[in-house]
């Protein structure tokens, strides 16, 4: 049996089978609740194969209705989507089926109780986290729809402004195709995004109201509080790949390096014309605050419970051991005086356990996810920089 604790390492990640996201079995659906992820093919194999075709489709669709085939082929933004559109697939796919497997170990392992792990689930999976989903989602959709089909100083909307989109050679039919998938897109960030303001919001107040006192061996010796935190590491894992891509992708379209008559000079023109460069940011630094947030207030109540279960020890146990130990010579009396004197110790002994396990509590994994951070924060910080002259 393997040693999960030790007075001078962290204890590992939990390593149940939800945890592997990098196998084909992960791409099962495992019901997420999420509309769309729900809508897909339940099994691996069928979700590989909806993420082939639905682009493959989509880009015959365009290219039979397109008023210019040789420049509809040639655009980057219908290019890239066959395998950007892909990799929002397979991320919602294993962030949901790693939420729906993940969730009950971890908050099992809060020992939270059942009002709290109901409200919670709510917010995390089915129809409230469609729901917020739309929300997380709803101003980047805006964003694409007003600007997109909004004329600018000089009569033309994005789509036809060699300057800013320049489709206009594509035809109105391939603008409006590209504004659905756009939006489909959206809502798919919107889930990784929403998990995200959900922990920061939802389950960092159910926290806040638990009182750990009766349940500090199944959280701490049990390794329970492991679980939530291996559930934020992994998500953490699955949103850098989906930002990798996503900065593949505005690399290759041209948001990462506007073109000359793109004027940014404010933060208004940032959010109106680098939506894509925007999300992935705004992804980890809510991932950032949540987990830190989450982690720091699970101590502070960690913390506070400890010192109220051992108080009382602490005191018994430093009048125990100010006394010498004396022995009367009668066995009954002095095994009661030895058990008294190991109960005291051992009662000190817990406290500091459970003490250095709350302090080393989430480090790893704060570390983890602040390295998994710096790509896409450290490319838009050098992008806004670069953007306002700084």
């Amino acid at each position: 049996m393997a040693t999960t604790h030790s007075l001078t390492e962290q204890a590992p990640e939990a390593s149940a089978s939800w945890t592997r996201i990098w196998t084909l079995e992960a791409l099962r659906y495992r019901g997420s609740g999420w509309w769309l992820d729900a809508a897909l093919p339940r099994s691996p194999v069928g979700l590989v194969a909806a993420a082939i075709a639905l682009p493959l489709a989509w880009f015959a669709l365009g290219l039979a209705v397109t008023h210019d085939r040789g420049a509809y082929v040639a655009t980057h933004d219908v290019s890239c989507q066959m395998w950007f559109f892909p990799l929002h697939l397979i991320c919602v796919r294993i962030v949901g089926g790693l939420w729906a497997g993940g969730l009950e170990p971890a908050l099992d392992g809060l020992a939270l109780p059942e009002t709290a792990r109901r409200r919670i689930r709510r917010g995390a999976l089915g129809t409230w986290a469609n729901v917020g989903g739309l929300v997380a989602a709803g101003y980047f959709i805006f964003r694409d729809i007003s600007f997109g089909l909004t004329p600018g100083a000089n009569g033309l909307i994005p789509f036809d402004d060699p300057d800013l989109w320049g489709f206009a050679a594509l035809g109105r039919p391939v603008h409006i195709l590209m504004l659905v998938l756009w939006c489909i897109e959206w809502v798919l960030f919107g889930y990784l995004l929403w998990l995200q303001i959900w922990t920061l919001t939802g389950w960092l107040r159910q926290v806040r109201r638990h009182d750990f006192r009766p349940h500090l061996g199944t959280v701490l010796v049990g390794d329970g509080y492991r679980h939530a935190f291996t559930l934020f590491a992994k998500t953490a894992t699955v949103c850098l790949v989906f930002a990798l891509g996503n900065l593949a992708f505005i690399y290759f379209t041209g948001e990462l390096i506007p073109r000359e008559s793109v004027e940014i000079a404010s933060v208004g023109d940032f959010l109106r014309q680098m939506s894509d460069l925007l999300s992935t940011t705004l992804l980890f630094v809510v991932i950032v605050a949540a987990v830190y947030l989450f982690a720091t207030t699970l101590k502070r109540r960690l913390t506070r419970a400890v010192n109220q279960e051992l108080a009382a020890a602490g005191d018994v146990a430093l009048a125990e051991m100010a006394r010498p130990l004396a022995l009367a010579g009668d066995p009954t009396v002095d095994l009661e005086r030895l058990r008294a004197r190991v109960d005291a110790q051992s009662g000190l002994l817990r406290a500091a356990i459970f003490q250095r396990e709350v302090d080393a509590l989430g480090t790893r994994t704060m570390v983890s996810i602040i390295v998994k951070s710096l790509v896409p924060l450290v490319t838009a910080g050098l992008k806004i920089k670069k953007l306002f002259g700084a």
